[in-house]
């Protein structure tokens, strides 16, 4: 089941590498649009967690079980189907320590009906749905494992 939030609480959790030690973290996030969107309209941007800011090009995003960077879904010619997640995960030696943690991820996206990109005014990279729509998403989680 989705959550109502756009980053789940379902799925945050520590990653492991191959000889069992904590490499990184990683959550969900479903966006709150009526509808899916094409990868190649989403804009994806940095991550923050209590204040350490993660750059949107060190970002691996998964879907369908699928490793991507930021980059290569510019080019994905996949439909990331309404309320269906995302996975952020996020490299960090030693993970995030259990407990609550503030994060926050900036998500926008480009709509187009003409054929051309419209330009972005404000020049965050963030897609011209940003102004409409905002690009932050918060929310306060508790890391159990």
């Amino acid at each position: 089941m989705v959550e109502f939030q756009p980053i789940q609480q379902r799925g945050f959790h520590n990653t492991y590498d191959e000889s069992g030690e904590i490499d990184g973290f990683e959550f969900k996030f479903v966006p709150k649009y009526y509808k899916g969107y094409w990868f190649t309209q989403c804009r994806f941007g940095n991550v923050t967690v209590d204040g350490e800011v993660f750059d949107r090009d060190d970002l691996i995003l998964v879907y369908d079980g699928i490793e991507y960077s930021r980059e290569e879904m510019f080019d994905l010619k996949k439909y990331w189907q309404f309320r269906t997640p995302l996975t952020y995960r996020i490299k960090k030696k030693g993970g995030l320590s259990i407990g609550y943690h503030d994060v926050s991820l900036q998500f926008g996206w480009v709509l187009n009906y003409n054929g051309a990109l419209e330009k972005e005014y404000d020049g965050s990279g963030m897609g011209n749905m940003a102004h409409m729509f905002g690009v932050d998403n918060e929310r306060r989680m508790l890391l159990c494992r």
